[in-house]
């Protein structure tokens, strides 16, 4: 369904450059992006008081982020009936447009792993505040403060990993570059950065006149446009990261993995997988994520590439 909104939406920006707008316009199609699938999945699947009840979640937080955005978080403790302790915490971050409700199936495949799982929704989605996206500028310090809470709290455990797909993977590398606690990153077909999202969704746009919406985005959203780089977050990655990315990805090109791939430091691989999309690179592949996710925990991520 998101798919089919983004061909619409291409449509009204195609409409719409036929007709002119304003760069506040074109900054306002950047960051205010549509949301709704997100926040229908989370009614379809329930409050958080009833998931508690029900005991399909183990916690539920809402976290006051310092500008006042609410975060809501869910929490899935780790099964490990062997040793009893947890392996590590994952943060699992969702895709543009959808919300921590899609991720259920792979956090309790985490979870069975021995990893307690941290599921937020990012501002601006699902059940969390905001307005506005702002590619990974204060969302990689939302994933921090969500995460230094939890600890706090003793709901989760050391070390840190993060998951994440589409805007997730851009959020989850650049919240890796700025906290050491994390020792591994999994980021499935992430954007590279702002600039290159804004190319691909204003796509008649010349390269100034972006630069010039971009610079507009920020202003409205109060973020520096630079702050949201996944590629330049990759340049200071202290720990390995695992790239996956579908050979025919229309949405977000299999270019931005590699470029990302290519600035990492350490311990990398990129993983291109033949007749894929932006659509089913994520479908039915939660088992390759949580093998994926145990080889990091183990240390077992070296220099590899399916390029």
């Amino acid at each position: 369904m998101k798919y089919i909104t983004r061909i619409l939406i291409g449509m009204i920006i195609l409409s719409a450059f036929l007709t002119g707008c304003t760069t506040t316009q074109y900054a306002m199609m950047l960051i205010k992006q549509d949301t709704t699938q997100g926040k229908v999945k989370e009614e379809i699947v329930g409050l958080s008081d009833q998931l508690l009840k029900s005991k399909r979640i183990s916690a539920a937080r809402v976290y006051t982020m310092p500008d006042g955005i609410k975060i809501d978080v869910w929490v899935y403790k780790h099964k490990s009936p062997e040793s009893g302790k947890s392996r590590g915490t994952v943060l699992v971050l969702h895709d543009i447009g959808n919300s921590k409700a899609d991720y259920r199936v792979l956090a309790k495949k985490l979870a069975e792993k021995g990893f307690d799982v941290v599921l937020p929704d990012l501002r601006a989605h699902g059940r969390s505040t905001g307005k506005y996206v702002t590619f990974g500028a204060k969302e990689k310090h939302d994933q921090k403060y969500v995460i230094d809470q939890l600890l706090k709290e003793k709901l989760i455990s050391l070390p840190i990993f993060a998951f994440g797909f589409d805007l997730g993977g851009a959020v989850a590398i650049q919240y890796a570059a700025i906290d050491p606690r994390v020792k591994g990153v999994i980021a499935v077909a992430p954007n590279r950065d702002i600039f290159s999202f804004c190319r691909r969704l204003l796509p008649l746009l010349n390269e100034a006149d972006a630069m010039k919406v971009i610079e507009k985005a920020g202003k409205i959203a109060k973020f520096d446009p630079a702050d949201a780089s996944a590629i330049m977050a990759a340049t200071k990655l202290k720990c390995p990261i695992i790239l996956m990315h579908g050979q025919l990805d229309m949405t977000v090109p299999v270019t931005d993995s590699k470029m990302i791939y290519e600035s990492a430091a350490g311990q990398k691989e990129l993983n291109i997988l033949p007749m894929t999309n932006h659509i089913t690179i994520m479908f039915l592949r939660e088992d390759d994520i949580v093998k994926s996710m145990e080889r990091l925990a183990d240390g077992k991520v070296g220099l590899k590439t399916g390029k």
